[in-house]
């Protein structure tokens, strides 16, 4: 691919809006209007001819019971016989690049040139009845990567496609494409450039240039991640390439709706990865590149569009794109799959375990490693021993939870986890733990839902529950990463930030305030609500001399919930709660709260003129809160002998 020109087809003299700075003679609208549509509808059926015989371009021949179609100048590929392309296990010129339930993708030298091969097996009733309908996958690919050809879009090129000749036969089929040279995908080259100014803005502009084009040319990749994106650095230039046609559509105008419904599945890393300054300097050079495309093909829409416009859409599609992404992984965590798996380790105990976590946080300890299914069923095999004072730490101990501080045995080493089995503290409770689901089932459920929204938690990596008679519970128990060089918010401030000197103390209090208020704005944007936001149950890693931003983690998430949108009220409480825990912390002054607030209510679209009123109804419900806590803590000492 990296031989096609680029064609900017589009007239120097469009303006954004599309229209012609040269004088055109006045004529009927009506008249302009289905004059125009009779001749789309007339290049409409040209180009779809044309696409379909120019997509059988290439030799055809059967080999091997197999259907092959040849790209001119890669015959040799397939006549020599020296791969044999549907049984590349055994071939020492192979390596496995990636494989999964429906492709295996295998890298070949052939010739000393390189080659990715992709074969595809219909194993499960759904891949059958698309080859019944469709055809073979790799046919459709192959397709699509001509398509792109044709129109000067970026994409890997096929040279090769090979499927059963026989009639109704439903087995594998074969993609051969180029190997391009020194390209990476787009999330690693972006992580790795994206604090160069120069080589970021390129890299957007680029982006911006493939995606217009291809939706100015009918090319939809309705499964746009990063991953699906290569790019390489070419002679001082970039470019970037699709691959994984395999779910492209083509021939057909993108519409307003899915050119937004594209760029939200884009935004949905970028989000994490850019800064907003960058998403908005590539949305304004999709813009200027629509425009200059806007008579590539016979696909091509001339809109208006403007950067706050497609700003607000995009918004709103993003949000739907990425709860509809996070209500999938969060199924996913009670499944067996790559990332988890179900277990059985001993009689009467069922769970589920950690296989691998996919976005492991910058403090992760054990949940850095990679585990198997087989490792967890020998750990857990007698689960209420990981809770034994006299085999591992004990870190708490009360009528309400144990919690044991304990290593796992990895081949890599000891792994220090945290476990914890929660106790019933009333009849209630153990009828509430006998049929409802258990505190340790509904904090692996909110602790992946965090994680899956890039909120801080300590990874959680097995949940185990002990049933009688199949189904009522009796017994649970926890195991979490433990977060080590950290310590809780309140004792950070207490020991670390007052031991400082006087000059240092507001730049580091100020780092703190700035990602707390960051924090908290992520974690109630994302539909979450605390009841015990307290500082004891955030922890902080952040090592002198604190440069940097310090990382927070949340730990026990007995009082997290996910709702529908968080109300002012409940973003209030959490504030509160939070506040009160920090009355007692000589480095957590009046004004320090104050400059928490003010920045809290600071964000697009709303000032802190009202942080006054805000102060003062804060300021009862913390001495409502207080009294409440003092009341608390002499029933249990009344009930407990303790707090």
């Amino acid at each position: 691919m990296s031989g096609i020109p680029r064609q900017d087809s589009g007239d120097a003299g469009l303006v954004w809006g599309g229209t012609s700075t040269s004088p055109k003679p006045r004529v009927s609208a009506t008249h302009n209007r289905f004059k125009g549509r009779a001749a789309e509808m007339t290049q409409t059926a040209f180009m779809r001819t044309e696409l379909a015989t120019k997509a059988n371009v290439g030799v055809t021949c059967v080999r091997d019971d197999h259907q092959w179609r040849i790209a001119p100048g890669h015959a040799a590929l397939v006549e020599s016989g020296r791969v044999d392309w549907f049984h590349l296990a055994e071939s020492t010129t192979a390596t496995r690049f990636k494989r999964n339930s429906l492709r295996d993708v295998w890298r070949v030298i052939c010739d000393g040139r390189a080659y990715f091969a992709k074969l595809y097996h219909p194993n499960d009733w759904v891949a059958k009845a698309k080859f019944l309908l469709r055809g073979p996958v790799a046919l459709l690919e192959w397709s699509v990567g001509m398509y792109a050809a044709e129109h000067a879009i970026g994409a890997v090129m096929p040279v090769a496609v090979a499927w059963s000749s026989s009639r109704g036969k439903i087995g594998p089929s074969l993609l051969i494409t180029e190997a391009i040279a020194d390209v990476e995908p787009l999330n690693e080259y972006w992580l790795r450039i994206r604090d160069d100014r120069l080589l970021a803005n390129a890299l957007l502009e680029e982006m911006a240039r493939l995606i217009a084009r291809a939706h100015q040319c009918g090319f939809q990749h309705r499964d746009m991640h990063p991953g699906n994106i290569l790019v390489r650095r070419v002679g001082g230039r970039t470019e970037a390439f699709f691959v994984d046609l395999h779910d492209v559509r083509i021939g057909r105008p993108v519409s307003l709706r899915e050119v937004v419904r594209n760029l939200a599945q884009l935004n949905q890393w970028f989000r994490r990865h850019a800064t907003r300054t960058q998403r908005q300097r590539f949305l304004r050079h999709y813009i200027t590149y629509r425009d200059r495309y806007a008579q590539a093909s016979v696909f091509a829409r001339n809109w208006r569009l403007e950067s706050a416009t497609l700003v607000a859409n995009l918004a709103v599609q993003a949000e739907r794109h990425a709860n509809k992404l996070w209500a999938k992984r969060d199924r996913r965590t009670y499944r067996d799959g790559r990332y988890f798996a179900r277990i059985k380790p001993a009689p009467g105990w069922r769970g589920h375990v950690l296989l691998r976590s996919k976005h492991p946080s910058p403090s992760a300890g054990a949940a850095s490693l990679t585990y198997t299914r087989q490792q967890w069923q020998g750990w857990l095999r007698a689960p209420l021993e990981w809770v034994d004072p006299r085999k591992h730490e004990l870190l708490k101990d009360s009528h309400t939870a144990t919690v044991c501080r304990a290593t796992l045995p990895t081949p890599t080493g000891p792994a220090t986890v945290v476990v914890k089995r929660p106790l019933a503290r009333s009849f209630w409770k153990r009828l509430e733990h006998l049929f409802g689901p258990s505190r340790n089932r509904r904090c692996w459920k909110v602790a992946n839902m965090l994680l899956n929204r890039a909120l801080p938690v300590a990874q959680p990596l097995a949940v185990v529950e002990r049933y009688v008679f199949g189904f009522i519970r009796v017994d649970s128990i926890g195991i979490t990463d433990y977060v080590s060089a950290s310590a809780d918010l309140e004792t950070f401030l207490t020991r670390e930030v007052a031991a400082l000197d006087a000059r240092e103390q507001p730049r580091v209090k100020s780092r703190l305030i700035e990602s707390l208020v960051a924090l908290l704005r992520a974690f109630h944007e994302r539909g979450f609500v605390h009841r015990d936001f307290k500082a004891p149950n955030l922890l902080v890693s952040w090592q002198p001399p604190y440069v940097g931003l310090p990382i927070f983690t949340f730990i026990d998430m007995d009082g997290i919930s996910h709702v529908r949108r968080v109300s002012p009220k409940q973003r209030t409480r959490t504030i509160v709660r939070l506040a009160a825990s920090l009355l007692a912390s000589p480095a957590c002054t009046r004004a320090d709260r104050v400059r928490f607030l003010r920045r809290y209510l600071t964000e697009p679209g709303r000032t802190p003129r009202d942080w006054k009123d805000h102060w003062r109804a804060i300021d009862a419900q913390v001495c409502e809160k207080l009294q409440d806590k003092e009341a608390r803590r002499q029933w249990k000492l009344e009930r407990y002998g303790r707090e």
